[in-house]
């Protein structure tokens, strides 16, 4: 069920194409993940679980996260902003 849950926030970020972006969608699902008493390890484990597979990929290639990091990128802020 956790998984479901951390997927379908993570999913917002699928359209996310920029460093900006991805900071505004985790900036507003980062309260959501943690008022549903997800926590850092669960993440963590959901990633190394699913790879890349958590990161919806973008179908625009021109866009300036390539598909190939987009998931290492959202990991290390998602990772920043849950330690504050």
């Amino acid at each position: 069920m956790e998984d479901n849950l951390i997927k379908s926030y993570l999913s917002k970020l699928g359209n996310a194409n920029s460093s900006e972006e991805i900071d505004r969608v985790l900036n507003e699902i980062i309260p959501l993940l943690k008022s549903s008493g997800i926590s850092l390890p669960q993440i963590m484990m959901y990633f190394k679980m699913y790879g890349d597979e958590a990161i919806p990929k973008s179908q625009d290639h021109s866009n300036s996260i390539s598909n190939s990091n987009k998931a290492q990128i959202v990991l290390q802020k998602l990772l920043a902003k849950l330690k504050d």
